[in-house]
């Protein structure tokens, strides 16, 4: 069950050891988004060449939706309670100095972000269609060659985390309090999943919870789900953390108006330091883009234990 992280972690000391070498921090960076790809190409294979999983589409999208919607509402009251406990000033966004970057660069990232997240799509959507075809060998829909994909995407996840462990510096150095953002985003998930699993019938509560501690990691979390559990339940991560980013995209204006600016941090998730960073820093400011880049990088490192801890306690 914890062989994920194992071998995550084996990447760690490489990453580390090659942490000056240009060339091969490209390239790890290309190799993981073509690995991405190629995972996610392989799990909509599996799920279209399942016929029971293609005449569920309809309520694996009404599940991605829910927990989503739950997930991210329950992150958002915690950025509230958050914000009126330790960081006051969060509440009253109109007061707050904002960032003066230029609108069309950041809009020009949140284009960027969108359209990343719609070529995951694309490639997820071709395996499905080719998978409901049947043209490609039956070696290739069994799941064989998707978990071994997913081994070389941790492995070089974890040499990205080598590369920079700026992550465990900030949290020796900055005051406690900090860590109460990534650590309340999970507790708010958490609870919202759960609401979310009492609303839908036919989706256990751990299944729910483990879908919404990707926290728009959609590539990890989605191909570990999708290994451990079912491809159906690791559709539905895809398209819920998918979900969990775009929302915060699209939505952190209306979030800054009832939470305060500490929501879209807890809206974002992990993606609070690369996809979502730009319209945080641009609606924020900057003091709070710097705590979406902290909250973003522990929150990323965190996903890989927690998912595979959650699917533990699911198989007890």
């Amino acid at each position: 069950m914890f062989t994920s992280i194992y071998v995550l972690a084996a990447g760690i000391p490489l990453g580390f050891l090659f942490r000056k070498s240009g060339f091969a921090v490209r390239w790890t960076d290309k190799l993981l988004t073509f690995s991405v790809w190629i995972l996610l190409f392989l799990l909509g294979i599996g799920l279209g060449a399942d016929e029971s999983l293609t005449a569920q589409m309809s309520t694996l999208g009404l599940q991605a939706f829910c927990i989503t919607f739950f997930a991210v509402l329950g992150s958002l009251i915690f950025a509230y309670a958050v914000a009126k406990c330790w960081y006051k000033e969060a509440l009253y966004p109109e007061l707050h100095s904002i960032s003066h970057k230029n609108d069309k660069e950041i809009d020009g990232s949140k284009w960027t972000a969108i359209k990343s997240s719609c070529i995951v799509l694309c490639f997820f959507i071709s395996g499905i269609c080719l998978g409901c075809l049947h043209v490609l060998p039956a070696e290739i829909s069994n799941g064989f060659y998707a978990l071994w994909t997913l081994y070389i995407l941790l492995f070089l996840a974890g040499m990205s985390v080598g590369f920079d462990l700026h992550a465990f510096k900030i949290i020796r150095e900055l005051k406690g309090t900090i860590l109460i953002i990534p650590v309340a985003t999970v507790a708010g998930t958490v609870l919202g999943s759960m609401l979310a699993s009492a609303l839908l019938p036919n989706l256990a509560m751990l299944d729910a919870v483990a879908v919404g501690l990707g926290l728009g990691y959609y590539s990890l979390s989605s191909t570990v789900i999708s290994q451990e559990v079912s491809p159906a339940l690791g559709s539905v991560a895809l398209l819920s953390n998918i979900m969990r980013e775009v929302s915060c995209l699209v939505f952190t204006p209306v979030m800054l108006r009832y939470f305060g600016l500490l929501g879209p941090l807890f809206a974002g998730g992990a993606t609070s330091n690369d996809s979502s960073l730009p319209i945080i820093a641009k609606f924020c400011g900057e003091r709070y883009a710097i705590l979406a880049i902290f909250t973003g990088v522990v929150l990323t490192l965190a996903v890989p234990f927690l998912v595979p801890f959650v699917l533990y306690l699911r198989s007890l």
